[in-house]
């Protein structure tokens, strides 16, 4: 793999992941009322569906209120996986894959949602865990 191309799977990663969470964002916004409930399949109905609704905290609806704080340090996470993305060897193909996730969910959910909206939307509900969306998942799984 080329220098080039090492450096730029992050920023690959990351916006990919940026642009299927607004996606999926987008049509919540747009199809669902605030607080409803879409049943996804019958076989589900006890396990998984959609709900929308909003977070002013973190991650799976943590420390709500706290926006603002959280916003500032997803911006200087994102400058330091940048950073780092520029020291690594070319060989950390995965290590470029878990970064760019990490940073695609903390722009797409701390940065984009936040400073646009004042929120984020969370709508992927499987049931006995608290309601989240993509970039959540993003954050996690890249962890």
């Amino acid at each position: 793999m080329s220098v080039l191309k090492g450096k730029v799977l992050l920023y690959l990663v990351g916006f990919t992941i940026i642009v299927i969470d607004q996606y999926t964002k987008f049509l919540v916004r747009t199809n669902m009322v605030l607080g409803e409930t879409i049943i996804v399949h019958p076989a589900l109905v006890d396990i998984f569906d959609l709900t929308y609704t909003t977070n002013t905290g973190i991650a799976f609806g943590l420390f709500k209120g706290i926006g603002q704080i959280v916003s500032v340090i997803a911006a200087l996470v994102v400058i330091v996986i940048i950073y780092y993305n520029h020291q690594f060897s070319d060989r950390e193909v995965w290590l470029r894959v878990a970064l760019g996730m990490q940073m695609g969910g903390a722009i797409g959910n701390n940065l984009i949602d936040r400073l646009y909206m004042g929120h984020v939307i969370d709508f992927l509900h499987i049931h006995y865990w608290p309601i989240f969306n993509v970039a959540d998942s993003s954050i996690t799984v890249g962890v």
